[in-house]
């Protein structure tokens, strides 16, 4: 029986366009080992990539992951840009002056990827990157959109994943 596919922008949707960006950083379920990238390509109206490309798709997955997960204040030192700096110019974008928005030219999974790093460029100029962020739970990372009012979420779920990592703080501070 195959796996469900998640819901990628759950608990937490960011609204549009960001939702791309979340949706394609929630193609894998870390904690479990599930992966989804297929099928969001899928529902993206792309036919299955190959692997080489899919490997490309990962490390741009990873690599947005990386600055989500920064931030939530828990970045860690890695070269985060050429990733993305690559979808964007496999992606051949042009300046659309009628949208006044940068659009990728090439179709396909390159399309698709430029699309993501457009989406990742507007939200960083316009500041709602932000809000987008990686929870904090190590086993867990999952992309969520913080809707608190001074943008201090930590996790993807307080009843799940806050809920878990203040459950094992309380016992290694209680059990020392």
């Amino acid at each position: 029986m195959a796996k469900k596919k998640p819901r990628y922008d759950l608990p937490n949707a960011a609204p549009e366009p960001l939702r791309l960006v979340q949706r394609f950083v929630n193609t894998i379920d870390l904690s479990h080992d599930n992966e989804w990238l297929t099928a969001f390509f899928d529902d993206e109206g792309l036919e299955t990539p190959e692997d080489a490309e899919l490997d490309r798709a990962r490390l741009l997955r990873e690599s947005i992951r990386e600055l989500l997960y920064e931030n939530n204040g828990q970045g860690r030192p890695r070269e985060r840009w050429s990733e993305l700096n690559e979808a964007a110019a496999r992606a051949v974008l042009t300046v659309d002056f009628e949208a006044r928005a940068l659009v990728p030219t090439a179709t396909g999974l390159d399309g698709l990827l430029g699309r993501i790093a457009v989406t990742c460029l507007t939200a960083m100029g316009d500041g709602s990157w932000l809000r987008l962020k990686c929870c904090r739970n190590v086993a867990c990372r999952w992309s969520f959109y913080d809707y608190s009012r001074n943008r201090s979420a930590s996790w993807c779920s307080m009843q799940i994943c806050g809920n878990r990592t203040k459950t094992r703080a309380y016992r290694r501070r209680v059990h020392r």
